[in-house]
């Protein structure tokens, strides 16, 4: 297993290389720069004088393999570069915004698990029976519908309609409780259940399909001869068994929830990796966009790695050697 995770981290960088320069050269081709926006300042009376002085200081003005082949030199010594809309380090501003987008993924994932693979294992327990019809209904129905409209309805209800939950941000400005534990738990409610409802219906329907499978198996009616109780057979025999696919879906999502929270993050006005990668975009701030996708990309396939040695895990019969 450790040569296979050595072999697989050494193969991440050449899919990272392919990756930063197709953003380079995408990045390069939209119009203008981060300080084309100086021309509208009234009170920059030369602007295209300053708008090549600071192009050449950041290096805009030499041809585009020398700008990357800089910007990849930098990234091996630790050097993400200047943010040229923030005016700080891309490492400080990432740093600032990754735990936010961590915590989020993170509390999604949680509601993932717990909420679907029960009704999923009951589900199956209960096929083409009351339960599992209506709740079957109701995870294709979250299923087909995007995160952000989730988003758009919690928002309408939970917000605006009964003021239950906070609408943006990550602490509630001007009260005593603003920024204590529980203050970041109300703002985070939101944005977490708007990022997991749609996998949660997917992840729901996968444990029902698993456990179906696994129901029917030799050992399960061994365990039913011996007198076991069924939530007992349930949920330490069958579970254990159907819940490999899981397992490895888990490590799939990882980059999946990244992803999808670029959108939700400015909805909800998040300070996360989503809301930093889409303004640094707007403003064509390049050191940004790279810094961003570097640290989406490494996610995903992290998670893909990951995904990898948990099967292994949960799964003997797999060997990677």
């Amino acid at each position: 297993m450790a040569s296979y995770i050595v072999r697989r981290l050494l193969g991440l960088i050449p899919t990272l290389f392919v990756i930063t320069v197709i953003v380079f050269l995408l990045m390069h081709a939209m119009p203008g720069n981060a300080f084309m926006a100086l021309v509208y300042n009234p009170k920059v009376k030369d602007p295209a004088a300053l708008i090549a002085r600071l192009e050449a200081q950041n290096g805009l003005n030499q041809p585009l393999y020398i700008q990357y082949f800089d910007w990849l030199r930098n990234v091996f010594q630790g050097n993400l570069g200047m943010s040229q809309s923030l005016n700080e380090p891309v490492s400080q501003a990432i740093g600032q915004a990754l735990p936010n987008t961590l915590l989020l993924a993170v509390t999604a994932e949680v509601i993932i698990l717990l909420v679907s693979i029960p009704i999923g294992v009951l589900q199956a327990n209960r096929a083409n029976k009351g339960f599992d019809i209506t709740t079957s209904f109701i995870a294709v129905l979250f299923y087909s519908i995007p995160g952000f409209v989730f988003a758009l309805i919690l928002l309408l209800f939970f917000s605006f309609k009964w003021n239950i939950l906070p609408s943006t941000g990550t602490v509630t400005p001007g009260v005593s409780y603003s920024g204590s534990l529980g203050d970041h738990i109300i703002h985070l409610v939101l944005p977490a259940m708007a990022l997991a409802l749609p996998s949660l219906a997917y992840y729901t329907r996968l444990t029902r399909g698993n456990t179906l499978q696994v129901i029917v198996a030799d050992f399960v009616r061994t365990a039913k001869a011996k007198g076991l109780r069924t939530p007992r057979i349930l949920f330490r025999h069958v579970l254990r068994n159907a819940i490999i696919p899981l397992v490895t879906q888990f490590g799939f999502d990882i980059g999946g929830l990244f992803g999808g929270a670029i959108i939700l993050e400015e909805i909800f006005t998040w300070p996360g990796m989503g809301e930093l990668s889409i303004n640094a975009t707007l403003s064509h701030d390049y050191p940004l966009i790279l810094g961003s996708t570097l640290v989406f990309a490494v996610t995903v396939l992290i998670g893909n790695l990951i995904a990898d040695i948990l099967l292994a895990v949960s799964d003997p019969r797999i060997r990677y050697d």
